[in-house]
């Protein structure tokens, strides 16, 4: 196996882990946030802002499907990744924010990979 099939195997790994991720984790976000009002209340936000970073998300994780919009996605999923991050660090909770730092570490590899095979003709 040559280096280069080995490394698509891990892009399309880590794009279906972020769509699957997103687009199953951001509706179950905004349905527990619209339930119990727990995320707005922990984190200071207004639940309307958390509904709309949901969309997004889902929207981005949606996006990857498309080769066109995959660094527009990777860009936005990374900016709301490290949104994550400073929001559990302002409510002094920095252990619950590693989640959103393995999730902004797998975006910017790919991102970079993305960026890195766009010259590439194959």
């Amino acid at each position: 196996m040559s280096d280069d099939t080995q490394t698509s195997r891990w892009e399309r790994v880590a794009r279906w882990f972020l769509v699957l991720s997103y687009g199953v984790g951001s509706p179950l976000f905004a349905l527990a946030e619209f339930r119990t009002g727990m995320f707005s209340e922990r984190f200071d936000f207004p639940p309307e802002f958390l509904y709309l970073t949901s969309g997004v998300q889902f929207l981005a994780a949606l996006m990857l499907f498309q080769r066109r919009f995959v660094p527009w996605s990777i860009v936005v999923l990374t900016v709301l990744s490290v949104g994550a991050i400073y929001s559990h660090f302002r409510i002094d909770s920095p252990l619950t924010a590693l989640p959103a730092l393995a999730y902004t570490a797998i975006q910017v590899w790919y991102g970079f990979r993305v960026y890195r095979n766009a010259g590439d003709p194959g």
